[in-house]
């Protein structure tokens, strides 16, 4: 099985539509809220968002 993506997922990545996974969630209170780390699992960006 190949590890590497294929031509149509990094046409995607490169579109923007990612397929993300959470690595990383901080719980917090007020304005700030949650906070998520997540990973693309075709082209590994990481994107720090407010959940």
């Amino acid at each position: 099985m190949s590890t590497r993506p294929s031509l149509f997922a990094r046409l995607l990545c490169w579109l923007g539509f990612h397929d993300f996974r959470v690595i990383d969630k901080t719980f917090g209170f007020g304005a700030a809220g949650d906070i998520e780390k997540v990973e693309c699992l075709r082209c590994g960006v990481i994107v720090t968002r407010q959940a």
